[in-house]
């Protein structure tokens, strides 16, 4: 008993295995993502997918157009070309989880690391968050299908009426800005402490993962619309985002990034509607 307590003090919890666990789900978030791209091309070029696209077009030389490559047998495009079936639900809702693994669960890290979790936290933790955000995939896939149906995205994923862009962006502008937006922030900071308790159940650490994750989309699921705008497929647009949220989680002036950011968001939104007119 003796010779156990003295290599729990010799090794302290590092909480490097939870950070590597959660760095490979981010990780098979961005690959989904990209491999996922990859398939859809088609003739027109990657610049179709929205702006900023245009750099990946060299990378679709060494994969997709080559006869031989794996990725021309894969099957798991989302891209609606009429009816929608139901593969073409479950292959939005695949992408739209994968953009959250991809953008929203980098945030955690830091804290992971900072904080030394264990892996066990991070089990149930992490399971309340994706609950959550797994419901918010629900509610963005069908936003995607009414858009889809009213004519506003297109087959590319990308929003096809500038001016509905301009509303989009000047919401996210406008909600940076509120008292809801600094509430989640705060809250999100709050629950994180809350949960590394050592006296917490995994009852109570599934509960705060939930709570967690709800804070999460409170504070960043308007920025999420952002990919309507700038494309759902945009992994230009999808890295700027996550940049963006990495910084509102992790930095001690998250009024200053808000706002910041919102008045960006307000500024494409002018852009856009600008364009519309031309």
């Amino acid at each position: 008993m003796k010779l156990t307590s003295e290599k729990i003090l010799k090794y302290p919890p590092t909480g490097m295995e939870a950070f590597l666990t959660i760095l490979f789900i981010v990780t098979l978030g961005w690959l989904y993502s990209l491999l996922q791209l990859l398939n859809l091309k088609d003739g027109g070029g990657f610049g179709q997918f929205g702006p900023g696209m245009e750099i990946l077009d060299l990378a679709n030389f060494y994969f997709v157009d080559n006869p031989y490559s794996y990725l021309a047998n894969l099957s798991f495009c989302s891209t609606p070309d009429g009816t929608w079936t139901i593969e073409t639900w479950l292959g939005s809702f695949v992408m739209w989880f994968s953009m959250v693994l991809a953008m929203m669960v980098p945030s955690l890290l830091p804290s992971i690391r900072s904080k030394r979790f264990h892996s066990t936290f991070v089990f149930w933790f992490f399971l309340g968050y994706i609950i959550v955000w797994s419901l918010c995939c629900m509610v963005g896939v069908s936003l995607q299908w009414m858009l889809y149906s009213a004519g506003l995205l297109n087959n590319q994923m990308v929003i096809s009426q500038p001016w509905f862009s301009s509303i989009i962006f000047f919401i996210i502008g406008v909600y940076q800005f509120s008292r809801f937006k600094m509430s989640a922030c705060v809250s999100r900071k709050r629950l994180l402490d809350l949960a590394a308790g050592p006296s917490t159940s995994n009852a109570d650490k599934l509960h705060y993962g939930k709570q967690y994750g709800l804070a999460c989309v409170r504070g960043c699921c308007p920025l999420m619309l952002g990919m309507f705008a700038l494309g759902l497929m945009n992994i230009v647009a999808m890295l700027a985002l996550t940049m963006v949220m990495f910084m509102e989680n992790n930095t001690p002036a998250i009024g200053q990034h808000a706002k910041l950011f919102g008045s960006a968001s307000i500024a494409l939104g002018f852009i856009s509607l600008f364009y519309n007119f031309l």
